[in-house]
């Protein structure tokens, strides 16, 4: 049996803050909510009132890039929570902007992109 003894103060510290990251990552990987909905999924519909061209994305996933201006979207998706993001360019006259959804089976949420 390989028991691993740290025999210095700053392999204790490595050991200590990799298992603590370790824990980090397992509780947060339990959060999941989402229930499948049979057919009546809810839909997010992504409506962009500005002149730029966000990229859309959903729980980090990359729906639409450069989305047209003054142009929406929608899209389906399973009971749960949902972030959704409209990520500017760099050098853009607009903000990213995030909104978080709650979502139910055959419910309908709307995000807007607009300039404060």
């Amino acid at each position: 049996m390989l028991i691993f003894v740290p025999h210095k103060l700053q392999d204790m510290k490595n050991l200590l803050y990799t298992l603590l990251a370790a824990g980090v990552v397992v509780i947060a990987g339990c959060g999941e909510d989402t229930v499948v909905c049979d057919g009546d999924k809810a839909i997010i519909r992504v409506v962009n009132n500005t002149v730029c061209t966000p990229d859309i994305e959903i729980e980090g996933d990359l729906m639409e890039a450069d989305m047209p201006i003054l142009d929406s979207a929608e899209y389906e998706v399973d009971a749960g929570s949902y972030t959704v993001r409209a990520k500017m360019a760099l050098i853009s006259a607009c903000e990213d902007r995030s909104e978080t959804f709650e979502t139910e089976c055959g419910g309908f949420y709307r995000f807007e992109v607009y300039v404060d």
